[in-house]
């Protein structure tokens, strides 16, 4: 699992146990129009057979058994455990933060064969009986096991099997067999790594798509799986590469397809999952027509996450990812309708739909996610089963099923304790509370008497981008008490904050009070973070002072930071139990085992523990998906119709049609300032049709939508109605995000210079329209900023609703990130008002900015 681009139509000693099967599943997908999105519930798809497991086959787009009835795979993935992923056990830092890394320094500090005692260890206890029974009890019929290719691979000895090749998958296979389960045998970390990503094993490779030796290594060892498991009807499909993403489409179609045809020269009765390219499935064309058979596409699409929908809930985004949004043609529809024309199955492969979401409605989307899928004949598996923490215990959700249950004798909130960065919201301006990347905890002591911790405040940029970020108002407070134990958390000088420099310098000025600069709540002078001039390369620092806190209590953290236009920057807040150590990147180690100088017994003690600790199942998955009865979650009213806006002086007066479903039971409003949306509610649980906006600035621009409530759900938005839009005159540079309507596109965060958002995921029809101003006739240029990794046949201009420029191609740039600048043919316009359209005729493109010029 890692961060990925989301499609666009598109982590006792057994606590909480329950045993069942999944019953009466009741189904919540279905495609078509209507103002509700998607449509009536689907039948009950069959139920997932228990037992009796024979060789999977493909039907059209159905899974089926040796008999041809259909099976329905529910299940999750198995990571974390053959191949190590550091944030799913809490553990990593000092630069072992990878499976690769830490073998390497277990291998220097003690010797090759020690380490390999040492990663057996860790297998044998990561993974128990106990997980495959809670496996069972979550009503699970499948799991993905992701493979590291030296679990199998003598990594001393190329082409040669390891003496215990076989163990693990052995093993998962006779305890998946007892309990009904079948199992898709996932090659998640090819040799050289076919992404950038650590959860190929080893972090910063991505040589697989160069390196012939890679390439022919991984298909002698699909030979040898094969040939092993060629006639076990336990293993489900075969999942040859996991998220080849770190090249072109074309790349990963070609290698998969030779993938595909070495396993099928010895096995030809299981199904050969075809990745997709980013939640593409285009590549492959129509993969019976070239003859191949047994094959079943796979995406793992993760709607809300890494930086994808900021600022919608949890429920709005797999609201309308499940639903199909407000058209009916969107989300899952969409997938559906591409398998459904080509008559190949689907593997939703990895998703995460609880994150954030609350233990309840978290369990009550997880249960619709898979019934979702279900009722497209779909099989499923989350990422992942188990996620552990030093701090342990579920809250408020996390990515694993299960975790490890609460460590009272933990510090909770000390560590990594607030976050923002461009990658995940660029532009924010919040509290610490509401930081979008780590919301500021509560900070709970453990033990008794003062402990010393330190403060640290810490910002940077990667080489070439430059930071600009404020911060003020910073608190911690004793809860009882209200005691201050920060000094000068309002800034104004230097008193109190030693600097730190970890790489290259930072620009502190502790007494800025630059107009426009300071994030809202500050109260005066603030903290700013820029580059100095002449500096380059990566940054990173901040400032540090030491506190004092009293076990046993409970603190409070808080403050203000702001983004004012960085590119590739962070702004991280940390409490540690150790000083920062200048030139020494500051490591969340709270709670962890230091592998660069733990012993031998400290490795075998956190290692063991996996198998004995005892696991807290998140206890909304735990009740919801094995409930005989579905939650009503996403069973949707029609969204409201007929919203009107009159301006006036004493507010901006909505008013809409009435809804005749009688289990509405009032509207909430929303409003935005841009058409790009972000809505804020503005009204909750409004009883009539008709509200006023009292609140809003005479003269400015507003965009408003309301959405009809029932006891359970809530509509998608209605269509949106603006206060009188502003013409910009131009010549000018137009921001993409700040389009005054549009269709189809959808907006996420960008890495090119100046930061902000980009709008992207363009389809053929899609379109961004701005309103513009001519002062004089004449002729005009376009320089529009464009990156996508594919090619595109690009967009056409449209200006008052006439063709005025054709189709002009978008190159490959070598990445969704990637931008260059291009510049159009000249078209002519005359003087007045104007409103210009980008039409796009391709796909798959992003777009930045464009500068309309006079010629």
């Amino acid at each position: 699992m890692d961060q990925r681009r989301s499609a666009k139509d598109a982590g006792g000693a057994l606590r909480g146990a329950l045993v069942g099967s999944l019953l009466g599943v009741a189904l919540l997908a279905g495609c078509g129009g209507g103002s509700g999105g998607g449509s009536d519930p689907a039948p009950t798809p069959p139920t997932p057979a228990p037992q009796g497991l024979t060789l999977l086959k493909t039907d059209g787009t159905k899974w089926v058994d040796a008999s041809g009835k259909q099976v329905l795979l529910k299940g999750t993935n198995l990571g974390n455990w053959l191949v190590q992923e550091f944030w799913m056990m809490g553990q990593g830092g000092n630069g072992v933060t990878d499976q690769c890394t830490l073998e390497a320094k277990l291998t220097e500090r003690f010797g090759y064969d020690e380490k390999e005692r040492l990663i057996k260890l860790f297998r044998d206890s990561w993974m128990t009986e106990r997980d495959w029974d809670q496996l069972k009890a979550f009503g699970f019929n499948v799991v993905r096991l992701p493979i590291l290719w030296s679990v199998i691979e003598d990594e001393k000895k190329p082409k040669t099997l390891r003496a215990d090749a076989w163990k693990y998958l052995d093993w998962s296979i006779a305890e998946a067999k007892k309990r009904g389960i079948y199992v898709i045998l996932d090659l998640h970390g090819a040799h050289g790594g076919q992404t950038p990503n650590d959860h190929t094993g080893c972090a910063g490779q991505n040589k697989y798509w160069t390196d012939t030796d890679a390439q022919e290594r991984t298909k002698w060892l699909w030979q040898q799986i094969a040939t092993k498991y060629k006639d076990e009807p336990v293993v489900a499909a075969y999942d040859p590469l996991n998220e080849p993403w770190g090249s072109t489409s074309e790349a990963m179609v070609t290698r998969v397809e030779e993938l595909y045809k070495t396993i099928r020269a010895i096995d030809t009765q299981h199904i050969v999952l075809l990745p997709s390219h980013y939640g593409s499935i285009d590549g492959y064309g129509n993969p019976t027509a070239k003859g191949f058979t047994n094959v079943a596409f796979e995406i793992h699409p993760y709607p809300g996450l890494f930086g994808d929908r900021p600022g919608d809930t949890a429920y709005m985004v797999h609201r309308d990812w499940l639903r199909c949004g407000p058209t009916g043609s969107t989300g899952v529809c969409a997938y559906n309708k591409q398998v459904s024309d080509l008559k190949i199955p689907l593997l939703v492969g990895e998703f995460q739909p609880w994150q954030g979401a609350g233990l309840d409605l978290g369990g009550q989307i997880g249960r619709a996610t898979y019934d979702t899928f279900a009722g497209y004949g779909w099989a499923s598996t989350s990422w992942s089963y188990k996620v552990t923490s030093p701090a342990g215990g579920s809250g408020k959700g996390t990515w694993g099923l299960v975790t490890n249950a609460p460590n009272t004798n933990f510090d909770t909130g000390v560590g990594m304790v607030t976050k923002a960065s461009t990658w995940d919201c660029a532009g924010w301006n919040s509290t610490f509370a509401n930081a979008c990347a780590v919301k500021a905890p509560a900070i709970k002591v453990g033990g008794t008497g003062p402990k010393t911790y330190w403060f640290v405040i810490k910002s940077g940029a990667v080489g070439g981008s430059n930071p600009d970020v404020t911060f003020d108002k910073i608190s911690i407070v004793d809860t009882a008490s209200n005691a201050e134990v920060i000094s000068n958390g309002g800034f104004g000088s230097s008193t109190g904050w030693t600097a730190l420099t970890i790489s290259g310098a930072l620009s502190l000025d502790f007494n800025d009070t630059t107009a426009g600069k300071a994030p809202t709540g500050s109260e005066g002078a603030v903290l700013r973070v820029t580059r100095p001039a002449g500096v380059t390369g990566e940054i990173n620092g901040g400032v540090y002072q030491a506190i004092t806190l009293q076990g046993g209590k409970t603190y409070t953290l808080s403050g203000v930071f702001k983004d004012n236009g960085s590119a590739n920057t962070w702004a991280e807040m940390y409490l540690l139990d150790k000083p920062p150590v200048p030139g020494k990147d500051v490591i969340d180690m709270n709670g962890k085992v230091d592998f660069t100088t733990a012993t031998v017994a400290e490795i075998e003690t956190l290692f063991k523990s996996y198998a004995t600790q005892a696991l807290e199942p998140h206890t909304g998955l735990a009740q919801w998906l094995v409930s005989a009865t579905a939650p009503e979650v996403f069973q949707l009213p029609e969204r409201p119709a007929g919203l009107k806006l009159a301006e006036g002086a004493g507010g901006n007066a909505l008013s809409w049609t009435a809804s005749t479903d009688a289990k509405v039971t009032g509207y909430n409003v929303y409003r935005a300032t841009s058409a790009a949306g972000s809505y804020a509610k503005l009204a909750d649980k409004v009883a009539t049709p008709s509200y006023n906006d009292a609140s809003a600035a005479s003269g400015s621009t507003y965009y408003y939508v309301v959405t009809a409530l029932t006891a359970a759900n809530e509509s998608f938005y209605s269509d949106a109605a603006s206060t009188t839009l502003k013409h910009v005159p131009v010549p000018a540079t137009l921001q993409a995000e700040a389009f005054t309507a549009m269709s189809g596109i959808q907006l996420e965060n960008t890495s090119d210079t100046g930061g902000g958002q980009n709008v992207g995921h363009f389809d053929p029809d899609d379109y961004i329209e701005f309103k513009i101003s001519v002062a004089t006739a004449g002729n005009f240029t376009l320089d529009y900023r464009l990156a996508t990794a594919n090619g595109s046949t690009g967009f056409e201009v449209w200006v008052d609703g006439a063709k005025v420029l054709d189709a002009m191609a978008v190159p490959n740039t070598g990445g969704w990130q990637t931008w260059v600048t291009q510049t159009s043919a000249p078209f002519a316009m005359t003087a007045g008002n104007h409103t210009l359209r980008l039409k796009s005729v391709g796909k798959e493109w992003n777009l930045n900015w464009l500068t309309v010029k006079t010629q």
